[in-house]
C-alpha cells in the first residue's frame, strides 16, 4: 500500500523508457457502485490542475487508454464521492495498474512504469521518515512537559539529524538521476517548502536534462525560482500596486514607512488570523516611529465582504489591496509566494531586511531597527 500525497517530495533510482501510444489505465475498484465517475487530470500552465479523461466504474473495475505521453507526465486520479483526496502516478507510456481502497483512496496500490514503481518505493521510505519524525516530535513534547532538559535537548537533535539525514537522500537522488521527472517533483518540494537557499536549488535544477527542464512543470519552477530570487533578503522587493477596500488604486511606494511590513494573509487563512493580534500590537506600539503595514489579501473572487469583516474584526487599521484572486493574484506571482502567512520586512529604501518573521521575532526586529 502507498500513501500517496501530491505535494510529498518524491524521487528514486530512476530510468528511461520507451514510450507505448497504447497504454492503458485499469484497475479494480471493490465498493464502487457502477457509473462512479473517475477523472484524470495533469499538471498545466503554472502547475494548474487540466482535465485529460474522465470514465466509470462497471462491475468493480475500470479501463481506459492513456493519452501518449509527452516525456513523462504526471497524472492525477480522483474518484467521484471521494473528497480532498488523489493518486499520483507518472505516464511514461507504460500500463497503470490501480487497487483502489474506498475507505482511503490514499492506500490505493499502484503499479505502472519504472518511474512510478521507484516514486512508490521512495514514498515507502519517506512515509517510514514521517514515522521517525512524528514519534520524535511526541518524546520532545513530553520531555518538554515533564521538565526533562537534558532528554529535551538529546530528542531535539536527533530530529535535527533526522531531518538533514533525509534532506541529504533527497538531494542525493536529483543528482544522480537528471533524467527523471519524479526528480523535478523533489526540486519542487524543496522550493514551496523553502526547505534550501535559493542558489542549491538553482544548480540542482541545472542539473536536469534539458527534456525534465522543458516540461510544463520544470517551466513553472524556473519561473517560481526566478521569483524567490528577486525576493531573497537584500534585493530590492518588487514594486507594484492594487486595489484597496475603498476601490482606489494604492502602490507599495505610497505605503511605505521607515520600516514596512508586506503582509500576505487571507481572511480564510487560521494561522494568519491567529498572527494578526501580534502585527496589531507591534503596529500600535511602533506606528508613531515609522512602522507602517500593507497587508496583501489572497481572498477568493467575488469574497470582498469576507476580507473586509476580517479587516475590521482583527482591528487591522493599516494599509490594504486584494485582487481577489486567491492563488493567482499578480502581487503574491510577483513574490514567490505560495503558502501564507508570509511576510516581506522592508527598510525605507524598499530593501527587503528581513523575511516571515512571526511572533516576537517580528518585535524584536522592529525594536532593532526603530527603538
Amino acid at each position: 500500500m502507498r500513501k500517496l500525497l501530491f505535494m510529498l517530495a518524491f524521487g528514486a533510482l530512476f530510468q528511461s523508457c520507451e514510450k507505448n501510444s497504447e497504454a492503458q489505465i485499469k484497475g479494480s475498484a471493490e465498493g464502487l457502485n457502477d457509473g462512479t465517475k473517475i477523472y484524470l487530470s495533469t499538471l498545466g500552465q503554472a502547475q494548474s490542475l487540466k482535465a485529460v479523461d474522465t470514465f466509470e466504474v462497471q462491475q468493480s473495475s475500470f479501463a481506459s487508454d492513456l493519452p501518449t505521453a509527452d516525456y513523462q507526465d504526471i497524472y492525477l486520479l480522483n474518484v467521484e464521492g471521494i473528497e480532498r483526496q488523489n493518486l499520483i502516478f507518472i505516464n511514461e507510456g507504460h500500463d497503470v495498474v490501480i487497487d483502489l481502497n474506498q475507505s482511503n483512496l490514499r492506500d490505493s496500490k499502484i503499479d505502472g512504469g519504472p518511474e512510478t514503481e521507484n516514486m512508490n518505493r521512495y514514498l515507502d521510505k519517506q512515509m517510514d521518515f514521517a514515522t521517525k519524525a512524528n514519534n520524535l516530535q511526541g518524546e520532545i513534547t513530553q520531555a518538554r512537559v515533564e521538565g526533562n532538559q537534558d532528554e529535551f535537548k538529546e530528542k531535539v537533535n536527533k530530529f535535527n539529524e533526522l531531518k538533514k539525514e533525509n534532506l541529504a537522500f533527497r538531494k542525493h537522488l536529483v543528482n544522480t538521476n537528471p533524467e527523471s521527472i519524479v526528480s523535478l517533483l523533489i526540486i519542487n518540494d524543496f522550493v514551496s517548502q523553502k526547505t534550501m537557499p535559493t542558489p542549491e536549488i538553482k544548480d540542482l535544477l541545472a542539473k536536469l536534462s534539458s527534456e525534465v527542464k522543458d516540461t510544463e512543470l520544470g517551466r513553472s519552477i524556473n519561473m517560481n525560482v526566478a521569483s524567490v530570487n528577486k525576493t531573497d533578503i537584500g534585493a530590492f522587493a518588487p514594486k507594484f500596486e492594487g486595489p484597496t477596500p475603498e476601490g482606489e488604486t494604492l502602490a507599495l511606494d505610497d505605503a511605505m514607512g521607515k520600516v514596512t511590513l508586506i503582509d500576505f494573509w487571507a481572511s480564510w487563512c487560521r494561522p494568519c488570523r491567529i498572527e494578526n493580534p501580534n502585527i496589531v500590537a507591534v503596529y500600535n506600539d511602533y506606528k508613531d516611529k515609522g512602522f507602517d503595514v500593507i497587508g496583501v489579501s489572497l481572498d477568493r473572487p467575488n469574497q470582498k465582504d469576507k476580507w473586509l469583516a476580517a479587516i475590521e474584526a482583527d482591528k487591522l487599521e493599516w494599509n490594504h489591496v486584494s485582487n481577489l484572486k486567491f492563488w493567482n493574484d499578480p502581487i503574491a506571482k510577483k513574490y514567490g509566494v505560495r503558502s501564507i502567512p508570509a511576510a516581506f520586512l522592508i527598510d525605507e529604501e524598499g530593501k527587503i531586511i528581513a523575511k516571515d518573521l512571526r511572533g516576537r521575532s517580528l518585535r524584536n526586529k522592529v525594536a532593532e531597527l526603530l527603538d
